[in-house]
């Protein structure tokens, strides 16, 4: 047999195989009763600066294979967008204070951006700990981070998952503020914990779908 005849045999073979699977996506929309707060200390006492409502459409995306290269895990697609106008410090001063010090007029969101998980979450009844990598942005500086999360199923179609991370101001060029010509000094480390109440959007779209969601997060 001449090998132009192999090669046909071999392609025609090749069309004859089944096709993968599609990978699996697990796609949730975050809640307007998702929370975020950043809590702090000064030389005299704690403050706590959040939002107590998400009003952003955002969604957030688990897939088995990945949506980007080289990403350990379980790769995930969604980002978190907080206007740093709406803090609230529960002191009207504080909270001047601390969106000035985030420069919140020329960088007017805080965005988190979710790359992946150490596992995928069983989403049972009971509480689930687990970690994963972030991208934070501030202040115009983007840094990763590894957070931590607690993941527990609500209802047939809401999870709710709590992330806590320690940060520092420095960790994006920022100077912690002061009053008072100093006698009164805010730390450097900062406490961010969020809350995302999440319900679930579908379990499954072919792979051309997610090509296109791919994209639109380049």
């Amino acid at each position: 047999m001449s090998s132009t005849n192999t090669l046909i045999l071999m392609l025609s073979a090749g069309l004859l195989l089944p096709t993968a699977p599609s990978r699996a996506r697990i796609t949730w929309i975050v809640q307007k009763s998702s929370s975020l707060s950043i809590n702090g200390r000064t030389n005299i006492s704690q403050f706590s600066c959040g939002i107590a409502q998400y009003g952003e459409p955002d969604t957030i995306t688990f897939l088995n294979e990945g949506c980007r290269d080289k990403t350990a895990g379980i790769p995930l697609c969604g980002v978190l967008r907080i206007n740093i106008g709406d803090f609230d410090c529960r002191n009207r001063v504080m909270t001047g204070e601390f969106k000035r010090t985030l420069q919140y007029k020329q960088y007017p969101q805080l965005k988190i951006t979710f790359l992946n998980l150490e596992k995928m979450p069983e989403f049972g009844p009971r509480p689930e700990t687990l970690s994963g990598q972030v991208i934070i942005e501030l202040a115009g500086v983007s840094r990763q981070f590894e957070m931590e999360y607690a993941s527990v199923r609500e209802d047939a179609e809401t999870i709710q998952i709590t992330g806590s991370r320690r940060l520092c101001f420095s960790d994006f060029g920022l100077h912690p503020p002061q009053k008072m010509g100093g006698l009164i000094r805010v730390d450097q480390s900062l406490d961010v914990r969020f809350i995302l109440c999440m319900r679930q959007l579908n379990n499954r779209e072919p792979e051309t779908t997610l090509k296109s969601h791919d994209e639109n997060h380049k």
